[in-house]
């Protein structure tokens, strides 16, 4: 399996709530995902290994209702792949709602993600937590 098919089957895993599911077989053991947010945005950091990713898929629920996902359009070069997307979303705690883009840039090795950073709109996501 190619970078751009990992990176197509965790988005659907993702997008049918199957991703628990999935982590064994697309993300690695040493894996490191990064998701650089402000404060008081709860789901922002580094989580590391399949724990770190499973942790992080349990505080996007506990945080916000996303209300619409979607992936436009997936690129990928050898071991790098580059996902552009859109999501709106309600945060629970304030009941504000927000629409943002965001990429997010992959590497996968051996069939499994290795590293996953993503890049938000956090003016938007900021706005909508406080």
């Amino acid at each position: 399996m190619n970078a751009a098919e990992v990176a197509r089957l965790f988005y659907e895993s993702f997008s049918n709530g199957k991703m628990a599911e999935s982590l064994s077989t697309l993300v690695d053991t040493e894996a490191v995902l990064e998701n650089p947010l402000p404060s008081p945005i709860p789901f922002g950091g580094r989580f590391e290994g399949r724990e770190g990713f499973a942790a992080y898929l349990q505080a996007i629920p506990a945080a916000i209702d996303i209300e619409q996902f979607d992936v436009d359009d997936i690129l990928s070069e050898g071991d790098r792949v580059v996902v552009l997307g859109r999501e709106t979303s309600r945060v629970l705690s304030t009941d504000k709602r927000y629409t943002m883009s965001w990429v997010h840039v992959l590497t996968v090795r051996d069939g499994r993600i290795q590293h996953f950073r993503e890049y938000n709109d956090t003016a938007a996501m900021l706005a909508a937590f406080s």
